[in-house]
């Protein structure tokens, strides 16, 4: 590898990808972060596991009847 090859790579590729990694992350944090909102309901709080199953299946069905 020459010495402007090292460079780019250093300086360009990495940087690129550690970006592309980062922003990844936070897009992926988010939607978890949304669809967790969700199952809270209007409490704004999940008293049980079941309590979030419910409510996940219910606005899966709400979903299903729109488009149908």
């Amino acid at each position: 590898m020459t010495d402007m090859q090292s460079n780019i790579f250093v300086f360009v590729v990495l940087p690129l990808a550690f970006l592309v990694f980062c922003t990844y992350v936070f897009v992926y944090t988010r939607r978890i972060s949304a669809r967790i909102h969700k199952m809270e309901g209007p409490g704004g709080r999940l008293d049980s596991l079941e309590a979030g199953i419910a409510a996940a299946m219910e606005q899966r069905s709400v979903k299903s009847a729109r488009t149908r």
